[in-house]
């Protein structure tokens, strides 16, 4: 949990006194300690409300935005109700529904993220209360999706870049995401880990469904041997590429768009292109003020709030803009994304973030060894098919599509719920057998890869002219 600067210290031991003396100090340790576990508050008057404005209760606010983003909407926000007050609250994508669903303290009053298949698993919850004014949905759809209801802006994921980086090592510039897997970018890709990153579990999302389930683990497995790092947060790509650890990045556009290196900002490339996801904003069905909470849903969606979406420190797409955008949901299942969300992310992790060095090494070899195999003759054809059947077996997956949304394994999986406990050695047994699958998977892969290289070796040796 991460409330704004929020400090927590824990207060020093006694004993030896009297009995009652005791327990009246343990009593004021845990006042003093549950007021300090409450977020930050961003009263009006901080954030340019004039001194002495009336105070009402206070707005919690869950969310997965920074706090300089957070900060600039509170800023706009007391200025058009003056004397309110907004309390945020930082936390990941996923410990946000984790918060929520678990009715952790303290009780939030609207959930704000860019993350649509966070919205859609709380409104399947009936955790959300419908807006007064629901977007730019409501003209578009009969009947819109949980993400389009509850949208006060839109995204788009992509590619970034630093254009000088990419020229200084004579990088081709990204065109799509095939092109991420040339040899040329190998070491050069950064992105970050879905079990920490909403936009990154979408991104992933997007190639499962784009491509199918087999096929989009074959692409992000073949991706891992061209990544430098998976960063902690979404937020790591953007600032390692403006540190200039690496020229490349995946991410979503606005945090592109809001980070400048010597001046010059990234560039972006949308994939696809004609993508656009809704960002929301939402009370919550069980928000204690809920007054404050839907004035705040009917700023961000209204006028003032659509106005600073403007703002190049905030770089978002308004409601307008992607009124004519073809709807996402039609191409793209969030309710499917929300169900198996947590299976997703273990295996992200199993296949892809803990096998970078095994990733890494079997792309190589196998682009090296690719490069050697030429002609038509048996030789060229066996070497082929070795190949053939080691990337088979390198980008292989050990959870069918049906059983990546199946509720036993779900359960298994859900951070939340009476079965956690009862559940925790299963799930440890089975990500430990899906990590040495793939370990295994990728030696295997290689030894095929070694074999087509002494094909090829063994028919020159035989025939030079081959050479």
């Amino acid at each position: 949990m991460k409330p704004s600067r929020l400090a927590v210290r824990s207060a020093p031991g006694g004993g030896g006194g009297r009995p009652w003396t005791s327990i009246a100090g343990l009593v004021a340790g845990l006042l003093a300690l549950a007021l300090a576990l409450l977020p930050r508050p961003l009263a009006a008057q901080d954030a340019g409300a004039p001194a002495g404005a009336p105070a009402g209760p206070p707005t919690i606010v869950l969310t997965s935005y920074p706090e300089p983003f957070a900060q600039a909407v509170a800023a706009a926000y007391s200025r058009a109700h003056p004397g309110e007050e907004l309390r945020f609250l930082h936390k990941s994508t996923h410990a946000i529904i984790e918060h929520v669903t678990s009715e952790r303290l303290p009780r939030a009053d609207v959930v704000w993220t860019s993350s649509p298949i966070a919205i859609a698993e709380l409104a399947r919850a009936r955790l959300l209360a419908r807006p007064e004014r629901a977007g730019e949905a409501a003209t578009s759809r009969p009947e819109p999706s949980a993400p389009r209801l509850h949208a006060f802006a839109y995204s788009q994921l992509g590619i970034m870049w630093r254009p000088d980086l990419v020229h200084a090592k004579g990088l081709p510039v990204p065109t799509d995401l095939q092109s991420l897997l040339a040899p040329d970018y190998a070491g050069m890709v950064a992105m970050s880990a879905p079990a920490r990153s909403g936009t990154t579990l979408l991104f992933v999302e997007l190639v499962l469904q784009s491509l199918g389930w087999d096929a989009g683990w074959a692409y992000l497995q073949q991706l891992a041997g061209n990544l430098a790092t998976v960063t902690a947060r979404s937020f790591g790509v953007p600032e390692g590429l403006a540190h200039g650890r690496f020229p490349v990045g995946i991410g979503v556009g606005f945090l592109a768009r809001t980070q400048q290196t010597n001046g010059e900002q990234l560039a972006f490339l949308a994939a696809p292109e004609d993508v656009m996801l809704p960002a929301g904003v939402a009370a919550l069905s069980t928000a204690r003020h809920a007054q404050g909470a839907r004035r705040f849903v009917g700023f961000l969606q209204g006028e003032a709030g659509q106005a600073l979406l403007a703002d190049p420190q905030v770089a978002r797409i308004p409601l307008a803009a992607a009124r004519q955008a073809t709807p996402f949901e039609d191409r793209f299942d969030y309710l499917l994304a929300s169900t198996r969300r947590d299976v997703v992310v273990a295996l992200f992790d199993q296949l892809v973030t803990y096998q970078l060095d095994e990733h890494r090494r079997f792309w190589r070899r196998w682009r090296e060894v690719g490069a050697m195999v030429s002609g038509e003759g048996n030789a060229a054809r066996e070497a082929r098919a070795l190949l053939g059947q080691a990337y088979r077996r390198a980008t292989g997956v050990p959870v069918r599509a049906f059983m990546a949304h199946d509720p036993a394994l779900v359960r298994v999986f859900s951070p939340g719920g009476p079965e956690r406990l009862e559940n925790r050695a299963f799930r440890e047994r089975l990500m430990e057998s899906w990590h040495r699958e793939t370990r295994e998977r990728l030696a295997e892969a290689g030894a095929l890869v070694e074999q087509a290289q002494r094909r090829m070796a063994a028919a020159v040796a035989v025939s030079p002219a081959q050479q």
